[in-house]
């Protein structure tokens, strides 16, 4: 009897599933249809495979591989499938296989539709063609997702497949983005401790220790099926030795061609007695399985186990003390021996998978942990399809933080088409210039200030240092030299209140162009600003001195009133083109009354639609006119309200801190000693000058 396979595939733009948990309907008319004529012709089904929401593309199906690979392995006579297209859409992949290595492994390929067979010369043709079409498909498929894609973003709807963190898709509609409250205090956090002068290593060092999932992890534990090469090579591993934050997945798949009713596993980690750290349940796909541990003695557990009627354990689960329930974010307790999963049913071709988070503090007697599971009788045969993973934790890095500090999403805007792929056959990434990415402003609810972000990002253009404390040098990017301009760095050894000494940044050319030759102690540059500062507190901290600085200030008069004439020129013009779009629908009911004739329609039709582009186009640039006032309208800082806010955060000043830096100071000029006098001049630039 020769031995069949059926392989099922589903596209995500063709499924149609009744809720998100049912399979489709597609996708079981196809096994129904499979399986009648299999058995029709005396064939022995060995396997069923299902790829549902997958692309007839994508080389990387995980279940087309399995099939391929059994089928390379000489374990399948037949590949059999409803058409050609479930097998694959693009030409090269029906070449190589059905036409190349099937013939080599001696498989044969048969598609029920088309009649297309293989083994039968004169269907290749047909194939071939099939082939060629279905590219077509997929080729016109791709060109129109991408146009949609575009026009979607240039109206600043998201369009992304996952939220950026930070962010949730709005449930109503999926291309709006709402502010994820589990983790937007997380993102504040990041921007203020940033602006106070922490250092990005230091932040993200600090967001490991406290258990924050990074936005990777975050991503894959609630939902994503984000595909990382990187898990291929040095993220995947068949024990733990080495301390640092794991992550063990256990899925299984219901392969099996009935519905299982009552699948139990029991589970642990080999020499967990000796285990040094903690072990948290992390996620759970199904929300109708259990977990359950038990602290009595694993070798106790396992003889029960083995003695008891399996209709018998849920019972004991439930009424006694053995075994206890374990709720998603627990951490298991240091006394457990073992854990229980109950899954009450399992439809074929259904997923289940779970996830602990594991992290090992030490391991000095170079113990190895690995993950067992033992299926309950009389399904314990299904244990080759539970599938464990173990992989290293996603951590926060320094990369992970910088994207974040730069994102503008934060602010309420969305960026978008950064990157792009050659085409739908080559995955290859490409990435837009600015100019080319579309950027639309206030899509949704910004999650940091404007304020706070425009500090960050001077920040971030001044490429502070950070210090081996991970912070960021309290004077840094602010310190120059009065006399040739140049920044002044830090040297030589650190004195008694552990601050260096600067000088001009000319002394690596041995002084050639800087006459400005003598070092100052930053203790001294530090003494000297808290004095400036506090001498500035006294004399500003007055509001009608301010009122009368505001009133000084010109340019801030005269930066308003162009905002408010672009502002009301917008709105005339916005009025305008409103009108000429009900006088070109005016004209197109009246050509349907029968009052112009054809001729006349066209000809007014052609004028207004010249007038309506050029309207369109005189907006265009005003909106960027304004946007530029606005922008330097946000960005002036000596209205009275700023300087009301700003000083009264202090009222006097004892130690100096980067906060107060990067509100105050734009620069400091350091002027060259006189020896004579002991003095030398030291000019502070304020922000508001």
């Amino acid at each position: 009897m020769e031995r069949v396979v059926l392989y099922l595939r589903l596209s995500d733009e063709d499924r149609d599933k009744l809720t998100p948990k049912e399979r489709s309907e597609s996708i079981k008319n196809q096994e129904k249809m499979l399986t009648d004529y299999a058995l029709r012709q005396n064939w022995r089904i060995v396997a069923i495979y299902d790829d549902e929401d997958w692309s007839g593309a994508d080389i990387t199906r995980p279940n087309f591989n399995r099939m391929i690979e059994a089928c390379r392995k000489k374990e399948v006579d037949i590949v059999l499938v409803k058409s050609q297209a479930r097998f694959a859409r693009d030409i090269e992949i029906v070449e190589k296989y059905v036409h190349d290595k099937f013939l080599e492994w001696n498989v044969r390929f048969v598609s029920l539709m088309e009649k297309i067979d293989n083994t039968r010369r004169e269907t290749k043709k047909m194939s071939q063609i099939i082939g060629l079409t279905d590219e077509w498909f997929l080729e016109d498929t791709s060109h129109n997702i991408r146009e949609t894609l575009k026009t979607k973003r240039q109206n600043g709807e998201f369009t992304g497949s996952f939220a950026p963190y930070g962010y949730q898709k709005d449930p109503e509609n999926k291309n709006h983005l709402l502010p994820d409250e589990r983790v937007r205090r997380y993102i504040i956090r990041i921007f203020q401790e940033y602006n106070r002068g922490m250092g990005m290593g230091k932040i993200a060092q600090r967001l490991t220790e406290d258990k924050v999932p990074s936005p990777l992890e975050y991503k894959l534990s609630n939902g994503s099926h984000l595909k990382i090469p990187t898990l291929n090579t040095h993220f995947l591993f068949d024990k733990i030795t080495e301390p640092g934050g794991y992550v063990i997945r256990i899925s299984y798949t219901n392969w099996s061609r009935k519905v299982i009713q009552s699948l139990y596993t029991l589970e642990y980690l080999s020499n967990f007695a000796f285990f040094q750290g903690e072990i948290t349940f992390y996620a759970l796909k199904d929300s109708k399985s259990k977990v359950y541990y038990s602290c009595c003695p694993l070798e106790e557990v396992m003889k029960k186990w083995k003695s008891e009627e399996y209709s018998k354990i849920f019972s004991s689960l439930e009424t006694n003390d053995t075994w206890q329930s374990l709720s998603v974010g627990e951490i298991l307790p240091k006394e457990a021996t073992c854990l229980m999963v109950y899954t009450p049913k399992l439809d074929r071709l259904n997923e289940i998978y779970y996830e602990f988070r594991l992290h090992l503090k030490e391991n000095k007697q170079h113990l190895e942990y690995q993950y067992i599971v033992h299926c309950l009788s009389p399904y314990e045969k299904l244990i080759n399809d539970y599938q464990i993973q173990i992989r290293k934790e996603f951590e926060w890095s320094m990369t992970t933080i910088r994207k974040i500090l730069q994102d503008e999403v934060y602010l309420g805007h969305l960026v978008q088409f950064k990157t792009t792929t050659v085409s739908y056959k080559n995955k290859k990434v490409i990435y837009h210039a600015k100019e080319r990415q579309i950027r639309v402003e206030n899509t949704h609810e910004p999650i940091i200030e404007e304020k706070l972000w425009y500090q960050v990002q001077t920040r971030l253009t001044n490429h502070k240092k950070v210090s081996n404390n991970g912070k960021v040098h309290l004077l840094a990017g602010k310190v120059f030299c009065r006399s040739c301009g140049r920044p002044f760095y830090k040297c030589g050894k650190k004195d008694g209140h552990q601050l260096r000494y600067l000088c001009c940044k000319d002394k690596v050319n041995k002084w050639v162009n800087c006459t400005n030759r003598k070092y100052i102690s930053e203790f001294e540059l530090h003494e000297e600003i808290l004095k400036r500062f506090n001498e500035l507190l006294k004399k500003y901290y007055r509001v009608e001195f301010q009122i009368s600085l505001y009133q000084k200030n010109n340019l801030k008069g005269c930066l308003d009133e162009k905002v408010e004439v672009l502002r009301k020129s917008k709105g005339e013009i916005e009025q305008d083109l409103e009108k000429q779009n009900q006088y070109l629908q005016t004209l197109y009911e009246d050509f349907k009354r029968g009052y112009l004739n054809r001729e006349e329609y066209f000809s007014f039709r052609e004028r207004y639609r010249t007038s309506i582009e050029k309207i369109k186009r005189e907006l265009q640039y005003l909106e960027s006119e304004l946007a530029v006032l606005e922008q330097r309208q946000m960005e002036e800082k000596t209205d009275t309200l700023y300087l009301e806010k700003l000083f009264a955060k202090y009222c006097s000043l004892s130690q100096l801190d980067v906060e107060v830096v990067n509100d105050f100071i734009k620069k400091i000029k350091i002027g060259e000693y006189h020896a004579s006098t002991k003095k030398r001049e030291i000019e502070i630039v304020w922000n508001f000058d």
